[in-house]
């Protein structure tokens, strides 16, 4: 078994946003293990997706506590 990644992508000219998780390949297919599609801004759907990668094993606790402290630093501008 290969290496899980997750893919993340913003729809062009829109404000879907799509969330899959697949095996790492090169030059080959691969097929998706998890697909979420958020059709808007809704907070209950990213709620709905950080519970599924919570339960696929993500450390989203780890993760957001994170996202917090990202916030208070003024370093990242590019974002």
């Amino acid at each position: 078994m290969g290496e899980e990644i997750l893919v993340v992508k913003k729809e062009r000219n829109s404000d879907k946003m799509s969330f899959k998780i697949t095996e790492r390949k090169i030059k080959a297919w691969a097929p998706n293990k998890y697909l979420k599609i958020i059709p808007n801004k809704d907070f209950n759907h990213l709620a709905q997706l950080l519970y599924d990668l919570q339960s696929m094993g993500y450390n989203v606790d780890k993760a957001f506590a994170r996202y917090k402290e990202f916030l208070n630093e003024p370093e990242l501008f590019f974002l």
